[in-house]
């Protein structure tokens, strides 16, 4: 019988049963405590969330901003938005460099 080996999603290593882990409280995924930086994968009730739950999170967050107070941003405040935008896409290889 094959046992079914859990890999950390930020190293890709595997993690044991004998290792400091968290596990994402959106999505149940394990990560090994020493890959997430505490500051960046916490909600602010400080549970631990993957790397993909935190910024489906941040960007609920960015949509609700934009939708209640877009209407406030200069022009130029908008490009910058907008070039911000175009770095994460490239970032996740959406759009070539």
């Amino acid at each position: 019988m094959s046992q079914i080996t859990t890999l950390c999603p930020i190293c890709k290593r595997p993690i044991n049963k004998d290792e400091d882990m968290v596990a994402c409280a959106v999505c149940g995924t394990k990560m090994h405590r020493r890959c997430v930086e505490e500051e960046l994968l916490t909600d602010s009730a400080g549970e631990w969330l993957c790397p993909y739950d935190a910024v489906l999170a941040a960007l609920d967050w960015v949509d609700a901003v934009l939708n209640q107070y877009a209407h406030a941003l200069t022009p130029e405040q908008r490009d910058d938005i907008v070039e911000r935008l175009k770095n994460y896409l490239k970032l996740l290889g959406e759009i070539p460099p």
